[in-house]
Order: C-alpha cells, then structure tokens, then sequence
C-alpha cells in the first residue's frame, strides 16, 4: 500500500471518535494504538539525524515487539548499518509499576549492559529521541486535561496538556495534538520544568495497514541542540505472535 501525504488523508471520513472520552482516555488510546511500531509489529526503519551545520548520520535498524498487557510491550531493535554499530541491539521490556527493563548489547563486548533509569534522558544512539521517547513512561505516568480543540492545517484534534508523574520523568509538562478521527498524535511538544521547549515531535506522514494506523514518517526537532532527526518507517508488519524467548537478554546477546 502507497504512503499518502498527510494531507491528503483529509479523504478519510471523519468519525466523533474520541469526541465522549476523557483527555487521559484519549492519551490511553494514543499509547494503546502504538502507531510507532514499537508493539506488536516486525519493522524496518531508518533515521536521519542533523545537525545545525548540515551533517548528518543515517542509522537503519529492525525491530520486533508484542503488546503483552494494556499499554505495555516488549520490543527489540537491531540495528543494521553503519557498519560501526551493526548488530547492536536494544531490548525493553516495560512494566507497570516501577522503572522499565532496558539492555544495550554492544557486539565489540560480546554482552549487554542495563540502562537504568537514571539514563532516560540520554540520547539514544546519537539521535534526537531519547530512552524516555522510546519508554513513554512520561505519558503512561502522567496526569492529562483537555485543552481547547485545534486544528492543525485543516485536521480537528484534540489538545492535550500531560503532566508526567514519575519521579524520574525526562519531561515536566508535554503538549500533544491528537487527531480527532483516528487518534494519532500529529505534534507532541516538550517542555522542561523552566517551561523551555527542549523538542517537537511532528508527524509528516501516515499509513494504514490491517486496519492500524502507523507514523510512518515523523521528524523529532532538538531545539536545544539545533539538530532534528527524522525517522522512517520502511516496512510494517503488524503481528501480535513473536514468541517470549524473542524479547530475553540470551537472544539480545545472540550474534
């Protein structure tokens, strides 16, 4: 199936989907959707990260996940190129109460080490998405009040204002649009407890496939950095049948 632009996905009939719930259902939704890939889907994607002078770094990995439990999953990515990181590999298991499961397997060590919580807030792999992009742990923990509705071009969305709740949360306050008919975040700003905007996450295009809407296009911008990243979802394959010995440190470490 074709990616569509954007706005051309306006042809899609618009539905009161979402218009009766309340903004911290509208942000389960979002989180149970998955429309990064990152639960029950095999995917192949690519990131493009630059910086302020023009140089950029382009990283291509797969990734296996399940959704396990309501807004939780496990998940596996192995990056491919460049040859300097081929065959690291990244395992997160979340969890419901307490600090997530993360492990980092660097393949030159011939083992994995685990990222702590501490860590949410470090770059992940030199991009512009963090350990906590990658966990949503700051919108699964937060409090969430609805804001005016927007549009965004000609798209209704809800206005969400979420307030992490974690102790170890990476962001004070986050700002999401989300589109009123289907539920997909179309803009996520991110603020720190200044109230500065550290980053905005925007979504430049989508697809449908199954019946599950994915982001198959996105650009994370760092504006403290004066970088972006731009990540691309090149092949979907929604699937809900990985088997558990696929999301284990013993196969993290497989070479």
């Amino acid at each position: 199936m074709r990616c569509l632009p954007l706005m051309l996905l306006l042809l899609v009939p618009s539905a009161a989907l979402g218009q009766s719930l309340s903004a911290r259902e509208i942000l389960d939704k979002v989180l149970e959707s998955d429309s990064f890939g990152l639960s029950s889907a095999d995917v192949r994607a690519r990131a493009v990260a630059k910086d302020e002078l023009g140089s950029q770094r382009e990283l291509s990995f797969t990734a296996k996940s399940r959704k396990y439990a309501p807004r939780l999953s496990r998940s596996l990515l192995r990056f491919t190129s460049p040859a300097d990181i081929k065959g690291v590999g990244f395992l997160q298991l979340q969890k419901k109460d307490g600090d997530d499961d993360r492990h980092l397997f660097l393949p030159e060590l011939k083992k994995s080490r685990r990222i702590s919580g501490k860590m949410r807030g470090n770059a992940f792999m030199g991009t512009d998405f963090n350990y906590a992009d990658l966990d949503r742990r700051d919108m699964r923990d937060a409090s969430a009040t609805a804001k005016a509705g927007e549009n965004l071009g000609k798209l209704a969305c809800h206005h969400l204002d979420v307030q992490p709740t974690g102790g170890d949360a990476v962001y004070a306050r986050l700002e999401i649009w989300v589109r009123k008919d289907n539920l997909v975040p179309l803009k996520t700003l991110m603020f720190n407890k200044a109230g500065v905007l550290l980053k905005t996450l925007q979504t430049q295009e989508l697809k449908r496939i199954k019946g599950r809407w994915f982001i198959t296009r996105s650009l994370m911008t760092n504006h403290a950095e004066h970088r972006t990243t731009e990540l691309t979802l090149e092949e979907i394959t929604p699937r809900d049948d990985a088997d558990d010995e696929a999301f284990t440190v013993r196969n993290l470490e497989k070479i």
